[in-house]
């Protein structure tokens, strides 16, 4: 049998990957924003340009002190309950003027559009709810619900909207989750 050439050791080295993301515009500044595309580093870890190159390639992802952004435990606790009112506002067990606060103009007018073809004589059964985070602020849902003898699957877009103070023509709006894009199936 023959002698197996001794094993070397294997270098791991740091490759930086192109950002693939689809161009975005800085809410702050713009499509001039400093940073990369106009996206911040992943919550948790340090920009790779900050990090000096005698820094071996484990402390690049060293965790940092997050920004602070929106609650997780907020952000996944939110859906369950504005995918039952938008359910059951399509199925007409539940009154279109709930639906002011959490959807934009657009959205309710939508449903306004779909509730007429989804309407039934009974309470509207969710199946299944699948969430997505693409963004630190954005919420994206597929909910699976059961009209009467029919299934149906909408996606939702749910964003989260800073709080606004109060200016001429417009009143003071707290921070809130509003439902931005529907979409069913």
């Amino acid at each position: 049998m023959p002698e197996l050439p001794a094993r070397r050791p294997v270098n791991v080295r740091l490759v930086k990957v192109p950002d693939a993301a689809p161009p975005f515009d800085c809410q702050v500044h713009g499509a001039q924003c400093p940073g990369p595309a106009g996206l911040a580093p992943p919550a948790g870890l340090a920009p790779a340009a900050a990090v000096p190159r005698s820094v071996a390639p484990a402390a690049v992802t060293a965790p940092v002190t997050a920004p602070p952004a929106v609650a997780v435990d907020q952000a996944a606790a939110w859906p369950g309950p504005l995918a039952v009112v938008i359910v059951e506002v399509l199925a007409g067990v539940r009154p279109d003027r709930q639906l002011v606060v959490l959807a934009t103009d657009r959205v309710r007018a939508r449903i306004a559009g779909l509730a007429p073809l989804l309407a039934c004589g009974q309470r509207p059964r969710i199946t299944r709810i699948v969430t997505s985070r693409p963004a630190a602020r954005v919420v994206e849902m597929t909910v699976v619900a059961n009209f009467g003898p029919r299934s149906r699957a909408l996606a939702l877009r749910v964003e989260h909207m800073a709080a606004r103070p109060a200016a001429p023509g417009w009143p003071a709006r707290p921070a809130r989750w509003l439902c931005t894009a529907i979409e069913a199936g």
